[in-house]
């Protein structure tokens, strides 16, 4: 299997932000990390395809909280 180098630039707060994600989530690297993410953005783009929306859902109060993304509202149902 190839493998390909990525490289991003962050700014100060975002790479505080990340390094806080993985304190958080016991993530040990920063590629564990976006595999992580990664994953999760494929599952909501395939649900989003199957025409469903990606929420968050608060069974106290009986209501959800759609999440707006616009990668996501780019992705039509099939």
């Amino acid at each position: 299997m190839d493998t390909v180098r990525l490289q991003i630039d962050l700014d100060d707060e975002q790479m505080k932000t990340l390094e806080q994600m993985m304190v958080e989530g016991k993530v040990r690297t920063k590629k564990e990390l976006f595999n992580a993410a990664l994953t999760l953005l494929r599952w909501a783009m395939k649900e989003r395809k199957a025409g469903r929306i990606i929420a968050s859902v608060d069974e106290k109060r009986d209501s959800y909280k759609e999440l707006e993304m616009p990668v996501l509202s780019e992705v039509r149902a099939d």
